[in-house]
């Protein structure tokens, strides 16, 4: 499992359209962090928790984008650093992982919905473990705000494909952990939900 993860990471790093898109999602990762997160700027907790979210989310973007794949080499310990630091800021250890665990178990529900639906499983365990470090981040609460943005820009971005001309289809794969991830970053960025 180990040496898999290791070749998915250098596989989308040896990617052939260079840096191009990575520097597109940093633009993209930095937008919400300047208007949504500018007040929480100054505090270094949220600096190197928003560093490690931002690179980590970032990577796991690229990686799903180009192999279809979210390595557990990432998500995994994503989850666990995600427990660790909100845990410290005193929002208490169990609740992070209530909220890690619904993540992942509401993604492999969905999973298996779509599968008896459509014959075929339309979310990757993948996306579930980042759903995870998800709640594990943001809380349980959060966990609807995510998954809306995620649905939504997916759709915007389909959307602009088709108008500029790329044929969907039903069965057209694509990679739901950027948007998952964008939508996870975008809730960090907005901050603590009531």
């Amino acid at each position: 499992m180990r040496a898999l993860n290791e070749g998915l990471v250098r596989c989308a790093a040896s990617g052939r359209d260079g840096l191009a898109w990575p520097m597109a999602l940093v633009v993209i990762y930095g937008v919400p962090l300047v208007i949504f997160g500018a007040s929480r700027i100054s505090s270094p907790r949220f600096i190197l928790g928003s560093l490690v979210l931002a690179i980590s989310l970032i990577a796991l973007s690229e990686i799903d984008r180009k192999t279809f794949r979210l390595p557990d080499l990432i998500t995994i310990p994503l989850m666990l650093v995600g427990i660790l630091a909100v845990a410290t800021t005193g929002e208490g250890m169990l609740w992070q992982c209530f909220s890690a665990a619904l993540g992942l178990a509401l993604m492999l529900l969905v999973d298996q919905v779509y599968r008896a639906w459509r014959g075929i499983s339309g979310i990757g365990r993948g996306d579930a473990k980042l759903f995870a470090a998800s709640g594990a981040w943001l809380g349980a609460h959060a966990l609807p705000v995510v998954l809306l943005s995620a649905c939504a820009s997916a759709l915007l971005v389909l959307l602009a494909a088709h108008m500029l001309g790329r044929r969907l289809e039903a069965r057209t794969a694509i990679p739901f952990g950027p948007f998952l991830a964008f939508g996870t970053w975008l809730v960090w960025c907005l901050g603590p939900l009531p």
